[in-house]
């Protein structure tokens, strides 16, 4: 006979010591292992705040550990909910039991037969209720003989009581990581969640800098419809977002039309490997983009292109503002340079430009453009382009 108590204890005593969920689901799931109470899957879930997912499943599996995935926006609509064990939970507010070894799969939704078939012999789904009222799911499921063993539910409805509120913190960390990941990109939001969230926090980084907008911007404002207007925009700052990501950079800032990215050294790598990537990110893009062009010719729509200028020096990367309201972005004559760069790409007809700095960092062929006067910078700048890539 297995005491409930024990695992509360360990709630209490280490489990809500453990910032990591994964972490904390493995964990709970070894001291219900080892206090014999026959567990060997266990699921929570909870609702995301996420431009892609509507849910976050935590699920832990004997032999396997714990693993975390989302569920799309719409899932609650699909036939994978649609008469499950979590829908009628949830609809009825009561714990469904289930004896798997005399269940008849014909009467229940297919997930209980895919249960059945991976040997699993009792099956537990209850609802976990936050205290912001949203509704949550837990299940656990045992492939032993006798299952659970006596007055289970009652034993993991009183587990469930101190579990609740510590899934509760995960499911707050994790909303706030999601909106700041979304919001801020994923290094800058975790530095905000860490702390760094006065005015005047941050620090003196040497980056490689990326700066490009949208040509003719104005003139699709005015001839396109509104969703077809968002849909082009959206288009442009995916295949960026696509290539800059797959290379180690992170979206600063949209400004209309315009991108502010960086590649910082994160762990160490030198400069002429994050001018590397940036480069890398600029060349996939503006390939991405001429391929996508070929299909919005094919629609009936108009191309889109745009101008990418590179640079790297040193920025302030921290925050600036008001005292109530703060933007987290990088800073400085670097930044300056990076923009001007990129209204260049204007003038000389060139897609990408980089400045002498940054062209010495890349092996890639390039050649120098000229030296150009531009507004806010004193000295002119030497501009080079990579010989390849031309007029847009």
């Amino acid at each position: 006979m297995w005491n409930p108590d024990n695992i509360i204890s360990w709630i209490g005593q280490t489990g809500r010591k453990i910032k990591d969920p994964l972490e904390f689901l493995n964990g709970f799931a070894n001291a219900l292992v080892e206090e014999g109470s026959g567990v060997s899957r266990i699921r929570f879930g909870f609702g995301a705040i996420h431009p892609q997912m509507e849910l976050w499943s935590y699920l832990w599996q004997s032999g396997a550990g714990g693993s975390v995935s989302g569920a799309e926006h719409g899932t609650r609509n699909t036939d994978a909910y649609i008469g499950s064990p979590a829908e009628t939970v949830f609809k009825t507010g009561k714990v469904l039991h289930l004896d798997l070894t005399r269940t008849d799969r014909r009467l229940h939704h297919s997930v209980i037969g895919e249960l059945i078939d991976a040997g699993f012999t009792d099956y537990i789904v209850m609802r976990m209720s936050f205290s912001v009222g949203s509704q949550n799911l837990l299940t656990f499921a045992a492939n032993r003989v006798g299952g659970f063993g006596p007055d289970a539910v009652a034993k993991f409805e009183k587990i469930a009581d101190f579990l609740t509120p510590i899934v509760e913190m995960h499911a707050v960390r994790q909303l706030a990581s999601g909106l700041l990941d979304t919001y801020l990109g994923h290094r800058t939001g975790a530095r905000v969640l860490n702390g760094l969230v006065k005015r005047g926090d941050g620090e003196i980084i040497r980056a490689a800098l990326w700066f490009s907008d949208l040509r003719d911007f104005t003139l699709l404002t005015e001839t396109l419809p509104t969703g077809q207007l968002l849909d082009s925009l959206n288009c442009y700052f995916e295949i960026v977002e696509t290539a800059v990501l797959a290379n180690g950079g992170e979206i600063l800032r949209f400004i209309g039309d315009a991108m502010l990215i960086v590649f910082a050294p994160d762990g160490g790598e030198s400069a002429e490997h994050v001018c590397v990537q940036a480069l890398a990110s600029a060349r996939q893009a503006l390939k991405d983009m001429e391929q996508k062009n070929i299909e919005r010719h094919a629609q009936g729509l108009p191309a889109l292109r745009f101008g990418v200028g590179l640079h790297y020096g040193e920025v302030v990367y921290g925050n600036v503002g008001g005292q109530t309201r703060l933007d987290f972005t990088v800073m400085g004559v670097a930044v300056n340079r990076t923009a001007r760069l990129e209204s260049l790409t204007k003038q000389t007809g060139k897609s990408l430009l980089m400045s002498d700095v940054f062209a010495k960092m890349v092996r890639d062929p390039n050649e120098f453009v000229g030296k150009f006067a531009v507004k806010g910078v004193v000295e002119e700048l030497s501009v080079h382009a990579l010989r390849e890539i031309s007029a847009e």
